[in-house]
């Protein structure tokens, strides 16, 4: 049987979280937002692609710009998330934070 006590709830001892600047953290947010937007309409030109009835070297040529589409869209969307990461990191060591990968 549990053993209950009476002297009350026990105190945790946290640091506070950390607080980023707020337009670091939306443009993190929209970036993030914009890729998986473009993830998403990435995922149904391909299930469209596979499923299209069309002569398969179409298909495979289709694919193949699908795929260039995707990166070339892709491509600046996550050189901007790691520039912001970068931003964050910095920011995090000048303030003697931590953060959890």
């Amino acid at each position: 049987m549990a053993k209950h006590t009476t002297s009350g709830p026990m105190k945790v001892e946290t640091s506070p979280a950390p607080t980023y600047p707020a337009d670091l953290t939306a443009a993190m947010q929209a970036e993030l937002a914009a890729l998986a937007a473009i993830d998403a309409a990435y995922a149904q030109r391909q299930h469209r692609l596979e499923t299209w009835a069309g002569p398969q070297e179409t298909k495979e040529r289709l694919a193949r710009e699908v795929e260039a589409c995707y990166r070339r869209d892709r491509e600046p969307h996550v050189l901007r998330l790691a520039e912001l990461h970068e931003r964050l990191m910095a920011l995090t060591q000048s303030k003697g934070l931590s953060t959890r990968h």
